[in-house]
């Protein structure tokens, strides 16, 4: 998810640190992870040209869970000559290891406890199972878990996240190349790919990079991404990169890459947002058009395929009117074959926001009536949809939007039967402000955001006005209360832009929400992992 706020232009350039994990903090607090190392090359060509598209460095397969203290082996032996002595209980006392007695293994009994002693349930470094069990038997069910993803030299930046099977792909762009992490379920790094833009890789003429989005094709993973002038002005172009298992494009000669352009507009500037539709390879684009002084002030779409080839030209989803400055949402491929897509009308003098959304076929025709909700401003729509389990294509999409202005969390539900705005979560106190993320899991909704706020009467640290801000982080699991996943008991330090988190399902009954810190010395991509109900 991407801030409103994070300036086109503005770059993120990584030095990838991977994380270090297993070292435990106060068993009140669940394990946080000591921080990063860095990320080499894990095998073959340790090469990696920094301006390329297809170079990437793989630190090898999934590193799996690991900790787990070992199961009892099938015959760990039985004792035979002992004197009838019974074994002694093990050191271990609380959780899964309470009642343990030594393990007779090759001819005598343990003289330290191992997961022989234990049984199957115990995990010996640290928990990794979300199971409702004390498995490291430290007193504490199921705890949180934190580490440092990665070391970053700047905070201004485009993220987004998606899973797939290879594991959790995190892009991360900057205003010449955006790179691409692999993470595996434990947020650790595994290997870096990146895509460097066009006038790296070709004597285009240089540009801004506007915006990166992680995507979902028929193929598999890609990446799209669009492009503006340097100043921000016309053109405005967007690509699709086909990334493979590892997150890499397919490179081509001379430093070129496989990618597909899907829109080139000569008067038009901003951003876009994109999805597919993984049955039939379809890729819906909208972007804004016009302005104020240049009206019509629209809101446009157009479909392709996988390839770049126009299916449908573009046309106006949604016209708006008066001083309003138009702000893209997102787009959703329903289920039934149409498309979703929200997007907020933000009123001069900071007036509030209207939040518009609308369902549309595949040729990007209106279907029904067109909804809308009258908001603070900066309300930051999303829509999410929580899938078949939920119920049928019609019935299984929310909305998540801001009030207060953005101090209250709302969702709204059953999106096309009269559903009105519901709060989930609000801030503790007026000076904070709530951004947050959303992940659907299996027809749940999870929300994860970041409660930042700063005292603007003490001077910012060295002078640095983007710097000062504090925050705490929470998560909410729908029908659940609001739970505080900090690290520890101090705020964590944010920069002006920390105005994002972004939330993926790790393993069953185990999600992991990033966010970014920053403090005098960097700033940083955090992470926790925490079990669900």
């Amino acid at each position: 998810m991407q801030a409103k706020h994070v300036h086109a232009g503005m770059g993120l350039l990584l030095l990838v640190m991977a994380a270090a994990c297993g070292s435990s903090s106060s068993k009140d607090e669940g394990k946080r992870d000591t921080g990063p190392g860095v990320v080499e090359d894990g095998g073959g060509d340790g090469g990696h040209r920094e301006d390329g598209g297809e170079p990437f460095t793989d630190g090898g397969l999934d590193g799996g869970t690991g900790g787990d203290g070992g199961t009892p082996e099938p015959d760990a032996g039985t004792p035979e000559s002992d004197g009838g002595v019974e074994p002694l209980a093990c050191e271990k006392t609380r959780g899964v290891c309470a009642g343990a007695r030594r393990a007779w293994v090759d001819g005598a009994y343990e003289a330290v406890c191992t997961g022989r002693s234990y049984g199957a349930d115990y995990e010996d470094v640290s928990e990794t199972r979300c199971d409702g069990l004390d498995n490291d038997c430290d007193g504490v069910t199921d705890p949180p878990s934190w580490s440092r993803v990665t070391s970053l030299e700047t905070a201004f930046g485009r993220v987004s996240s998606l899973k797939t099977d290879s594991g959790v792909f995190v892009s991360i762009g900057d205003s010449n190349r955006v790179l691409i992490l692999r993470l595996n379920s434990e947020l650790a790094i595994q290997g870096t790919a990146s895509v460097s833009m066009p006038w790296i890789r070709t004597e285009a003429p240089e540009g801004s990079l506007q915006n990166a989005q992680l995507v979902r094709t028929q193929t598999g993973l890609a990446l799209h991404y669009a492009t503006v002038a340097r100043n921000g002005s016309a053109p405005l172009r967007a690509y699709l990169v086909p990334l493979d298992a590892r997150g890499a494009p397919t490179p081509l000669p001379e430093g070129g890459l496989v990618e597909y352009p899907l829109l080139d507009r000569e008067f038009d500037s901003g951003s876009t947002r994109a999805a597919t539709s993984v049955a039939d390879g379809r890729v819906v684009v909208i972007w804004r058009a016009g302005s104020a002084q240049s009206p019509p002030i629209q809101v446009m779409g157009t479909v392709t395929d996988a390839q770049g080839q126009v299916l449908t030209a573009p046309k106006a989803l949604f016209t708006s009117v008066g001083d309003v400055t138009q702000k893209l949402a997102n787009v959703l491929w329903l289920r039934n074959g149409e498309i979703l897509v929200a997007m907020s009308d933000e009123k001069s003098g900071l007036a509030g926001d209207t939040v518009r959304l609308r369902r549309f076929d595949a040729n990007l025709d209106p279907v029904g009536d067109e909804r809308s909700f009258e908001t603070s401003y900066e309300a930051m729509p999303l829509l999410v949809d929580l899938g078949s389990t939920r119920g049928g294509p019609l019935a299984s999409p929310v909305l998540v939007l801001r009030v207060g202005p953005g101090r209250v969390i709302q969702v709204v539900q059953n999106l096309f039967g009269g559903g009105v705005p519901e709060t989930w979560a609000e801030a503790h106190s007026p000076a904070e402000v709530l951004w947050y993320g959303a992940l659907a899991d299996e027809g749940v909704l999870r929300l994860g955001w970041i409660a930042a706020f700063k005292d603007h009467q003490a001077p910012p640290p060295e002078g640095v006005d983007y710097l000062g801000w504090n925050g705490r982080l929470w998560t909410l699991d729908e029908g659940q209360a609001a739970v505080d996943r900090s690290p520890g008991s101090e705020y964590l330090p944010l920069h002006r832009y920390a105005q994002w988190v972004l939330m993926e399902k790790l393993a069953p009954r185990r999600v992991g929400a990033m966010y970014m810190t920053t403090t005098l010395d960097g700033s940083y991509l955090d992470s926790v992992r925490y079990c669900t109900p």
